[in-house]
């Protein structure tokens, strides 16, 4: 199959790079321009980012990659969970940590309970949490050299790198570059895209085409294809990128997502410096008050790398007759939960795993109706879970206001805040698809917007009886942490390990 990728950076050669790991035969070209920089400000992953990297039941050929070899190149660190500063505008912090508590598979999650009950948050029910506490890595000393020990960690990294480091291991592999543009695009009677000519004359044609080219969207916008508005449930729509010094010996492997009077900041370790930014709405707040915020908050001037400004929303099909968008091509929420990547990562297993298996298939309507199904419902309940964040209560400044008294709210928000009046909301609720935030994220999030009362959460364990086991699940969890927390390299260590 003839596949042409237009578009490099994450979201380009991530896809080139998954059809180099999964398949053979193809014949895979990337156009990617030179003159289109990449803002690189620092960006974070969820954990299918480890999955794809360290090839767990899929092997890289000839072990190409190694998630050490990765960190280093992409000037990466961990990700434990995210630290969420004054959601609620009255200072207080909560933890949106990765890993799950020991009990979140179970009816009645007993520990995350406990934790609310015997802490006062609800994320002590994590190991994560109790590691970003103690700035600890998920990595411990074996013969002398550091080794993965704990799983569910994910990474913090410089975007620029990240595709510069997967745009290597493809061209090794076979990968053809085209370093030009897209001028004009030809497509038949039915609407599936025969060639495209590119701003040096060449005119390029292809079986499968890849939209990689971000807000550009330079293939799905010639098409009919419905582009969906979120405008009106997720308020944010610009963001100012900056980079902020960093110190090893102050970091935690979290990401600071801090709310601020129209929006939030947000402030990614990486090993050199911190990639850093502010989103916001521009209804509420211009440019340079946004601006003027931030340096006032930090307490220095910084230095804006790019002014963006974003819509909301994804397209009605992701996979549109022969042409596949992926990351920002397809959809865009926000910064927050590092969805875009995940997004990506999940889509393409989807596409390459289990429904494009040959050029005939491209024209198989059942599965482009399947696929754009379960893409589609993944990026519908990540518009929820981030609109959960904002769901607070808060109106201290004109845009928390809005949210709390006019932003309209998603139906599963809706549904999810009914529930709460009556009972405790549980595992079951949240319906899990292939690559959607479940249970063990929302539950630190509905939390955090008030869902979780203490008197309906001890009524709750003593109506199953499970008052004392939510005790002795925190107890189990502490003790076996404490068994093994003095093995793990701290996070200073790991720092100057990445750098040798």
């Amino acid at each position: 199959m003839k596949i042409v990728i237009v578009g490099g950076g994450t979201a380009g050669w991530i896809t080139a790079a998954f059809f180099i790991k999964h398949t053979i035969g193809h014949d895979i070209t990337v156009i990617e321009s030179s003159k289109i920089g990449i803002i690189g400000a620092g960006e974070g992953s969820t954990g299918t980012l480890p999955w794809f990297i360290k090839g767990d039941g899929f092997p890289w050929p000839d072990n190409q990659v190694d998630e050490l070899d990765f960190l280093r190149k992409t000037k990466a660190t961990l990700k434990l969970g995210i630290n969420m500063e004054n959601w609620k505008g009255d200072g207080s912090s909560y933890y949106s940590p990765f890993q799950g508590s020991p009990t979140d598979t179970l009816p009645t999650d007993t520990a995350f309970f406990g934790s609310i009950l015997k802490y006062g948050r609800s994320d002590m029910s994590s190991l994560h949490s109790w590691m970003l506490e103690d700035k600890l890595s998920t990595f411990a000393k074996v013969d002398g050299r550091i080794k993965n020990v704990l799983n569910n960690h994910s990474y913090h990294f410089d975007g620029h790198e990240v595709g510069k480091y997967f745009k290597e291991v493809c061209i090794k592999k076979g990968v053809k570059l085209i370093d030009s543009e897209v001028d004009s695009t030809t497509f038949d009677e039915q609407e599936y895209l025969q060639s495209i000519t590119i701003t040096n004359g060449d005119v390029v044609s292809a079986d499968m085409w890849f939209d990689c080219s971000g807000f550009s969207r330079v293939l799905m916008s010639k098409t009919k294809n419905k582009w969906i508005s979120y405008e009106d449930n997720l308020p944010t729509n610009c963001a100012i990128p900056f980079s902020d010094s960093i110190s090893s010996k102050s970091v935690k492997f979290q990401t600071d997502a801090i709310a601020m009077n129209a929006g939030w900041m947000w402030r990614i370790p990486l090993q050199n410096r911190y990639g850093s930014g502010y989103v916001y709405c521009d209804k509420f707040q211009t440019y340079e008050q946004s601006i003027s915020e931030v340096e006032k908050k930090l307490g220095y001037t910084i230095e804006p790398i790019k002014h963006i400004k974003f819509k909301p929303g994804r397209y009605e099909n992701t996979w549109y007759n022969n042409i596949v968008s992926i990351g920002l091509s397809s959809h865009f929420l926000e910064p927050l939960q590092a969805t875009s990547i995940h997004i990506s990562l999940i889509s393409l297993s989807n596409l390459i795993l289990h429904h494009l298996k040959s050029s005939e298939s491209i024209r198989f309507k059942l599965d482009r109706c399947n696929y754009n199904s379960a893409v589609n419902i993944m990026i519908d309940d990540y518009k929820d879970f981030i609109q959960m964040h904002y769901l607070t209560g808060r109106s201290d400044t004109p845009f928390w206001k809005f949210i709390t008294n006019e932003m309209i709210v998603t139906d599963k928000n809706k549904e999810y805040l009914e529930i709460s009046k009556y009972r405790l909301l549980n595992m079951f609720d949240v319906e899990r698809k292939h690559g959607t935030p479940g249970w063990p994220l929302w539950c630190h999030i509905m939390y955090n917007a008030g869902l979780f009362k203490n008197e309906d959460i001890i009524n709750e364990l003593q109506y199953h009886s499970k008052l004392k086991d939510s005790e002795e699940q925190i107890k189990k969890m502490i003790t076996h942490y404490n068994k093994f927390k003095q093995s793990l390299v701290p996070t200073d260590e790991f720092f100057k390990y990445l750098k040798i």
